[in-house]
């Protein structure tokens, strides 16, 4: 397993995280008829997701500590059994086996806050992610350790060891099971390297990572020129057949919340391109560029005029990366891995 390191921390919308606690809840249903479950970090930490079935349980974006992921573990176990115990009673029989333990744990990006509990699941299951974001994460992830307990003061840290993906995906890997199809989905660079999702086509629920973040402004480290892609991206997305949107950071929403995000970043290119029309140099853009729109979502006044300059800069040199290639928003819908269908004994 690869254990490189760093630079780049990107905490789509990170608030003080003392205690990073989130809350488990039934998602699409209730306790035990339902097998999807959003943990939701409070006060805008982080969000995962839990999605059990008869063949293991998978784990989306597994938080941004060991401790957090040791946490998120026992609740998986925990929703596990509760589905198992259902599973039998509805036979009229009764569970001779354990419930089934966590089998893949899917990560949409290489940042910290999503990645940071993969340690807790190394030796039980098999991560996943994009080729970049995974090589993003080799690179980065000492400095983004470095940045979360200097800087945002996340605890349970100490003996954090960078764990990548076990397996990588650049287009569509299936995780078919007799409950659900999950679907884990290479987006291309967007918000940063390598970004994806998992869709539940069956549901109708989206877990869009830092992809989908309405009522934040996005966190400016370590991301890719890549806004034009992020916007082709969720633009894809609005044409899927979606009920529920489980973002990165806040509550979960409705279908609308990928317009929401799509429109922020159109109108932020909008108006930078008009900066940039009128001859302002970068940081003059990053002055006078103002949503006020959006003046009121969580950290504009620290972050959007680096948001600004990131446009500007993109708009000045970088062109998006060409659809369908591997660095872009095009790659929703290539190369398809189908799994097995139950889980492996390690």
């Amino acid at each position: 397993m690869r254990r490189t390191c760093v630079l780049a921390l990107t905490l789509a919308a990170l608030l003080p995280l003392t205690g990073c606690d989130f809350v488990v809840s039934p998602l699409g249903g209730s306790e035990g008829r339902t097998h999807v479950y959003v943990a939701a970090g409070k006060g805008g930490a982080p969000n995962a997701g839990i999605i059990c079935t008869r063949n293991g349980c998978v784990v989306i974006d597994p938080m941004l500590s060991p401790m957090i992921g040791a946490s998120l573990h026992s609740q998986a176990l925990a929703k596990s059994r509760i589905f198992w115990d259902n599973l039998h009673a509805q036979r009229k029989e009764r569970a001779r086996t354990q419930a089934p333990p966590v089998l893949y744990v899917l990560n949409t990006t290489f940042r910290a806050s999503h990645t940071f509990g993969n340690q807790e699941f190394e030796r039980i299951a098999d991560i996943v992610s994009t080729p970049r974001a995974r090589d993003r994460l080799e690179l980065d992830g000492r400095a983004m350790r470095e940045e979360l307990r200097d800087q945002w003061k996340v605890p349970g840290l100490e003996g954090h060891a960078v764990t990548s993906a076990t397996l990588t995906v650049d287009g569509t890997m299936n995780i078919d099971t007799p409950e659900v199809k999950i679907q884990f989905i290479a987006m291309g660079d967007c918000v940063g390297e390598g970004d994806a999702v998992v869709y539940l086509p069956g549901s109708k629920v989206l877990f869009a990572g830092d992809m989908v973040i309405p009522g934040f402004i996005p966190y400016h480290k370590g991301r890719s020129a890549t806004v034009r892609n992020w916007i082709a991206a969720l633009t894809k997305l609005e044409t899927w057949e979606i009920e529920s949107v489980v973002p990165g950071h806040g509550d979960v929403a409705r279908k609308d919340a990928i317009k929401t995000q799509r429109e922020f970043l159109e109108a932020l290119v909008g108006e930078v391109t008009q900066a940039m029309a009128s001859g302002k140099s970068i940081d003059e853009a990053a002055q006078s560029v103002k949503l006020s729109k959006y003046s009121k979502w969580v950290r504009y006044d620290d972050w959007f005029a680096e948001n600004v300059k990131l446009v500007y800069r993109e708009l000045k040199g970088a062109p998006a990366a060409a659809a369908g290639s591997a660095a872009g928003a095009g790659v929703v819908e290539p190369r398809v891995v189908n799994t097995l269908d139950n889980f492996r004994d390690k």
